[in-house]
Parts: structure tokens; sequence; C-alpha cells
């Protein structure tokens, strides 16, 4: 089973512009990401099911919440998107994107993504100052984006093509 897609797509800007994607790739965590949210999931769901069988109903409040507030958090850090069009860089789980222009990108080079810089995954901020969304350890690439004081960091598939793409802008 693959963990990303390389699509090519139309997506709507947000002025309502519509524009071809470049390049498109989605990335999904390894399956131990979902295994681990339906085992909070079951873990919660018990002690709900035992704070009902108990009688105490108050203890139902704050696993119930729990529950929805991990499905929540579950359905917007599911995949990471990573697009480019003619204009646009775009990025970002869920409703957590960044977007710029192409053309304000300074830089771009393949990086190596690691646990230890980042100590975890998601949006993360490294120990080398940079700010990364990650599903994983590995390739990923390096930005430097004008008006921004850190770069960005973004795991992809393919470092040296989005590259190739994002300097060819530059030109």
């Amino acid at each position: 089973m693959k963990r990303s897609e390389v699509v090519c797509a139309v997506k709507r800007q947000p002025d309502s512009e519509v524009e071809e994607a470049v390049y498109a790739e989605t990335i999904r965590y390894g399956a131990w990401f979902p295994l681990m949210i339906l085992a909070l999931f079951g873990m919660l769901i018990a002690s709900v099911v035992i704070a009902i069988l108990a009688g105490n109903r108050r203890l139902v409040v704050f696993p119930a919440l729990f529950i929805v507030a991990l499905f929540l958090v579950y359905l917007n850090f599911r995949r990471l998107s990573f697009e480019v069009t003619k204009s646009y860089v775009r990025f970002g789980f869920g409703l957590l994107k960044k977007e710029f222009l192409r053309s304000d990108i300074n830089s771009c080079e393949p990086y190596e993504l690691t646990f230890q810089n980042y100590l975890g995954y998601g949006i993360r901020f490294g120990l080398d100052g940079t700010i990364a969304y990650n599903t994983r350890n590995g390739r990923g690439v390096k930005m430097v984006v004008e008006g921004r004081k850190k770069p960005y960091v973004v795991s992809v598939d393919d470092p040296g093509r989005v590259c190739e793409l994002l300097r060819q802008s530059a030109l």
C-alpha cells in the first residue's frame, strides 16, 4: 500500500480562480497512526462504558469530550497535502494550510527530516530553527520564504522535482 499519491488536480484559489496543479502530492501517516487513534478510542469508550455501568455519569463527560476532540484532530491531521500551481505553493494538514506565491520562495533544497530534530510529527518547530509539516522521517524540501523568519520543511516524495519546479519560477 502506497503512503502517498502524486496527482495533477484542479483546485480553487481563495479568490475563486481555478488553476491547474503542476505538482500535487498527498502523504499519509503509516499504518501506526490510525491504529494508535483506534486504540485510544477503544480505551476511552471502555472508560465511558465502565462509568455508565458503575452509575457515575459524571465520569462520562470528560472521556466523551475527549473522544470528540480526538476524532476532530484525526480528521484534520490524517494527511498532508503539498501542491505547486503556476502561481502558488500550498501545503498543510486539513484546515491548517500555508499558501505562498511561487515568486516569494527564495530558495528550495532537498532536506532530510528526522525525529530527533522535530521530536514528533505533524506541525513541529525544529531544533534547527525550521518549521516542519511532516508525517514521517525521510525526504522533504526546505523552503526559505520571503518575509518569513523561519524556513519551512515539508515531507514530499520527490524533493528534487519540487525544488526544480520552484527554481523554474525564479527564472
